[in-house]
């Protein structure tokens, strides 16, 4: 994407970049090299502020950009922001450079699950368990204590509303197993809202759409095909670029934006869906990995 002129540049309230749109889990390969294979990871910026939406692979080409900026140098504070803790979201983590640097502040944010343990008895985990666990020696050769930068774990809940710099950052829980938070990001008059993994059905089409409600963009769960997803996927969690389309159109939002690709589908299956997408929705987009806009 072109970069903004200064004049325009200034008047942007936010920024947006993509670094992973691959769902489930990683893939490579020609037939995968227009859309990329990174999992979940996306990138918001407002003026100085640098928000972070989960840390699947894609986080760690975000952090090797990040260290040819002045971060290096100058520190700075990011916000990290969990949709939910399932490996795709999360295995990214331990490489994300930045997060080792002494002079960066990381704040995390995620919800606390009390999930069924191995021997049955409930378990309570929260975000700095989740992601500790992910980096005990038995599985990865570096813990999370020796990730230099300043770290602060905090908890958020579906009504959660915070001000991250002059960002509004709205919560709300979409259906998944065991649940997936959606942000809605607002700053200046520019609404952009994230929305993976997320299984459709009437009442969260009608009440995601009104969260998205007016919103510039909407990124959302097109992970199957109505037709692969009545053939066997239903219950598994997520959605179709239909239910994507509707939550559009109740909801007057002005442009869709079509992530967490199966890792099935290649470059010529998501061009298919797109061009069948926009037969229904004109401002329906199929986001390749590295895709950047400006609000």
């Amino acid at each position: 994407m072109a970069r903004l002129p200064n004049d325009i540049r200034k008047s942007v309230s936010l920024k947006i970049k993509y670094y992973g749109v691959r769902g489930s889990l990683p893939v490579s390969g020609g037939e995968f090299s227009a859309f990329g294979g990174n999992t979940t990871c996306c990138y918001v910026q407002h003026k100085d502020t640098k928000i972070v939406i989960d840390a699947g692979t894609g986080i760690r080409i975000l952090g090797l950009d990040l260290m040819r900026s002045e971060l290096p140098k100058t520190g700075g504070h990011i916000h990290m922001l969990f949709t939910h803790t399932h490996w795709d979201h999360i295995q990214g983590f331990p490489f994300f450079i930045p997060a080792f640097l002494p002079n960066v502040t990381l704040d995390i944010y995620g919800e606390t699950k009390t999930v069924p343990g191995l021997d049955g008895a409930d378990e309570e985990w929260t975000i700095e368990k989740v992601l500790k666990m992910q980096q005990h020696f038995i599985y990865f050769p570096v813990g999370t204590k020796y990730m230099s930068s300043n770290k602060t774990f905090r908890e958020i809940t579906p009504a959660s509303k915070l001000r991250i710099g002059e960002v509004d950052v709205e919560c709300f829980a979409l259906h998944h197993p065991n649940s997936t938070l959606a942000f809605r990001f607002t700053a200046e008059g520019k609404s952009f809202v994230f929305s993976t993994d997320v299984e459709h059905n009437d009442d969260m089409l009608e009440r995601l759409a009104q969260f998205s409600s007016g919103a510039d963009v909407l990124a959302y769960d097109c992970q199957y095909t109505m037709a692969e997803y009545h053939a066997g996927k239903v219950g598994w969690g997520h959605s179709t670029y239909e239910s994507g389309i509707s939550i559009c159109k109740k909801g007057n939002v002005k442009s869709l934006h079509m992530i967490h690709h199966d890792p099935l589908h290649s470059d010529n299956t998501l061009k298919q869906m797109e061009g069948d997408a926009k037969k229904l929705f004109p401002s329906a987009h199929m986001i390749p990995e590295g895709y950047e806009f400006s609000l």
